[in-house]
């Protein structure tokens, strides 16, 4: 499951598994999965994860669920995150169906998207790979998109947490669940 022990459910300490049953119930197949078994080792650092997940996650308003997905999805195939890209590449497909949700997973660019999705993506992307060369700018062309200064933080927070989310699966070698399809991505550099 991971390169660090991982921590299964039936192996949990109680704190750990006060933690894994919020998890679980909030979980669509009501499973742990592996990127939260392998965080195991750490209940209190897994619990504010698992919390600024929801929040972000559960209401990303002002965007919507879509956006939020997309922001997810684009970050981690920037980030080469095949893990995150097969779990939320099905996730956005419920919210724009399948062969838009492949399209954005393999080139966001190239895929039928409203130009104000674009440019809020096009931020994610800037966001992942150069966020030192970040300007106010950046910020102005995206409200010129009609996203306002919440909205902005929002998109910003989901691409910071993707961001790190990622680094943590692909830093401790995290595996994709079986029974879970890979999705095909590309560089969205």
């Amino acid at each position: 499951m991971s390169w660090t022990p991982s921590i299964a459910p039936d192996a949990a300490t109680p704190a750990l598994k006060h933690v894994y049953d919020r998890i679980r119930a909030r979980a669509s197949s009501q499973q742990v999965s592996h990127i939260w078994q392998a965080w195991g080792a750490h209940p209190a650092g897994l619990e504010a994860a698992f919390a600024t997940f929801r929040t972000l996650m559960d209401h990303p308003e002002p965007l919507t669920f879509a956006q939020a997905e997309m922001i997810a999805l684009v970050v981690s195939a920037t980030n080469g995150c095949a893990y995150c890209v097969a779990h939320h590449g099905p996730k956005l497909a419920r919210h724009v169906g399948d062969d838009l949700a492949q399209a954005v997973a393999k080139d966001y660019r190239q895929a039928n998207l409203p130009a104000r999705d674009r440019v809020l993506l096009d931020m994610a992307v800037a966001v992942t790979c150069e966020p030192a060369e970040r300007t106010q700018a950046d910020i102005e062309r995206v409200r010129e998109y009609g996203f306002d200064d919440v909205a902005i933080v929002r998109a910003v927070e989901i691409a910071s947490f993707y961001n790190s989310i990622n680094r943590m699966v692909l830093a401790l070698g995290v595996t994709l669940e079986r029974g879970r399809d890979a999705w095909e991505f590309g560089s969205q550099k």
